[in-house]
């Protein structure tokens, strides 16, 4: 079996970790603010859906955060690193061959498990981090890790996915690319995104 890279990454990482002790906060428009409470670095979906842009100064959103009763909650970094580092770990019981690559993602190794479906084991990593921990996570399966961001962007972008999706086929990778805005792939930014665009 040829390498295979699965990111799994944490959806909306810090509002996640706030819902985790309050229950009530399901299924309602969250933002997360900076440590002097001044820009926007995290947002559910349903703060995303309203338009409320990320890293935008809070006064920017003021009216629209009100007007839709958004919660809002000051930064509590010990908290938020204290879950990632239990998401880690409990990651780290699946594989060998684990890359840490931010607080709220992390590269696995799949292809070690022979006889064993890559897409198969991922949808079952997602369900026990779920339940163990309380964090919905998002898992890309590509052979590189570049794809597997591209991946990745998928699994969170279409509920339909169930939060999985592998692009190890050339076919359905070659669909999703087609679709994913040349500033979601790694590496491209803002400024390079917009220097394609403008010629």
């Amino acid at each position: 079996m040829s390498v295979i890279f699965s990111l799994v990454d944490c959806n909306n990482f810090y509002a996640s970790c706030e819902r985790i002790f309050n229950p009530s906060l399901d299924n309602k428009p969250i933002v997360v603010l900076s440590n002097n409470d001044g820009c926007i670095i995290a947002r559910s979906n349903e703060a995303n859906s309203l338009g409320i842009a990320m890293g935008a100064p809070y006064h920017e959103n003021e009216s629209l955060i009100k007007k839709n009763k958004v919660l809002v909650f000051s930064s509590n970094y010990q908290l938020y690193g204290d879950i990632s580092r239990r998401v880690m770990s409990s990651l780290a019981m699946f594989t060998p061959e684990m890359e840490v690559y931010s607080i709220d993602e992390a590269f696995l190794r799949l292809d070690k498990f022979y006889g064993q479906d890559p897409y198969s084991l991922a949808s079952d990593i997602r369900l026990k981090i779920l339940k163990w921990t309380g964090i919905p996570t998002s898992h890309g399966l590509a052979p590189t890790k570049t794809l597997a961001k591209v991946a990745n962007y998928g699994a969170k972008k279409y509920p339909a996915t169930n939060g999985v999706v592998d692009v190890t086929n050339q076919e359905r990778r070659r669909k999703l690319m087609a679709i994913m805005p040349v500033r979601e792939v790694w590496g491209v930014g803002s400024r390079i995104n917009k220097k394609i665009f403008s010629r």
